[in-house]
């Protein structure tokens, strides 16, 4: 389980350093707001990074004790990470009135680091 922490960590790390260079570029562009909406979509792609991290490790546990069962988890974990998605979305843009394309720029590029951090494992 150790593992999957440290791939965690490795993922964040990433995607923050990502998240912070696309809020500054947005704040030197066009200001605070753009530059919050950024950070705002980054966080949503740290949070799904945690939640995937913590079902994961669930998934692990579940896999030692009742062995096939943790393909519940999987599919739980990714109807998990869709709606607290949707639901950060809406949050942002309706009750924040953040700005629809920084977030999701922000929240894409983050996901990228996931994907080409997985890339990578895969790899080596």
């Amino acid at each position: 389980m150790k593992d999957v922490d440290i791939g965690a960590t490795n993922i964040i790390r990433i995607q923050a350093i990502i998240i912070t260079m696309v809020a500054w570029a947005y704040y030197a562009l066009q200001g605070k707001f753009a530059a919050q909406a950024a950070l705002f979509g980054g966080c949503v792609a740290i949070f799904n990074v945690w939640i995937t991290n913590r079902r994961m490790r669930k998934a692990a546990y579940i896999a030692e004790v009742a062995p096939g069962k943790e393909i519940g988890v999987f599919y739980t974990t990714a109807i998990y990470r869709f709606l607290y998605t949707l639901a950060f979305f809406i949050i942002g843009m309706k009750a924040l009135a953040l700005e629809p394309l920084p977030l999701i720029i922000s929240f894409a590029l983050a996901q990228v680091a996931y994907f080409i951090h997985g890339q990578m494992k895969k790899s080596s």
